[in-house]
């Protein structure tokens, strides 16, 4: 068995564990949807319905995890296995997410994106979180613009990338010229783009000219990650 054989073999087998795991949770969410919808026949009485909202809010929690776990499981099937998120940058999105910071940060992968790029200013400096996250602080002189990543170095910070068309779908969910700048890069390349929101503190990414609004957490990242970096071993 080869090597990419035996890796395929591992991911969908990984893959089919979160399979069951999402169809648990479903199971779950419709017991406690049904349950709430016995409920409804007693509104009149407030001890009931304090106990009504408990389970809505449940409810509203285990779709957020349902939610986290397909996007998820989405990911892992369409990133590209050959794109290393290191940990410094994982750390710096987390920090940056928490404290609503704006951000975008472009992983490059194997095209070169030195004609895309407008201005900025050269760094060339070993991925770091208190670094990005010093770039990033509002404020900053760098902090406009994308930083971007070449092997594992911050090679430059304050560079302005292509914009993609305006589309009704961004404006709809409140998403700005950061998150539009992502989407134009990752149009016309193979590069990876994550996107803090400085409204919303939300992560997003953009790959292939796919945008993925609000993936979330630190936890989700972290996953993502070491899906990417097994996929490199």
């Amino acid at each position: 068995m080869t090597e990419k054989t035996t890796m395929d073999s591992l991911n969908n087998e990984g893959i089919s564990s979160e399979e069951e795991t999402i169809k648990e949770k479903l199971e779950e969410l419709k017991s406690r949807v049904t349950q709430l919808n016995e409920g409804m026949q007693c509104l009149k009485q407030c001890s009931h319905l304090s106990s009504l909202l408990q389970k809505m809010y449940e409810i509203r929690e285990g779709l957020d995890q349902l939610e986290q776990g397909l996007l998820q499981t989405h990911l892992k099937c369409c990133i590209s296995p050959n794109i290393k998120l290191p940990g410094q940058v994982v750390l710096a999105l987390s920090n940056l997410s928490e404290k609503r910071h704006g951000a975008i940060i472009v992983m490059e992968h194997e095209d070169n994106l030195d004609e895309y790029l407008q201005g900025g200013t050269i760094i060339e400096a070993p991925v770091s979180a208190p670094i990005l996250e010093n770039i990033f602080y509002p404020g900053s002189p760098l902090h406009d613009g994308a930083v971007i990543i070449r092997d594992s170095n911050i090679r430059k910070a304050s560079v302005l990338l292509p914009l993609a068309p305006h589309t009704s779908e961004l404006e709809a969910i409140g998403l700005g010229s950061r998150h539009s700048a992502a989407l134009g890069l990752s149009q016309i390349s193979d590069a990876l783009i994550i996107v803090i929101s400085e409204e919303k503190g939300w992560i997003s990414m953009a790959l292939r000219g796919e945008l993925y609004p609000n993936l979330g957490t630190f936890a989700l990242l972290e996953k993502l990650e070491d899906s990417m970096e097994d996929g490199k071993q």
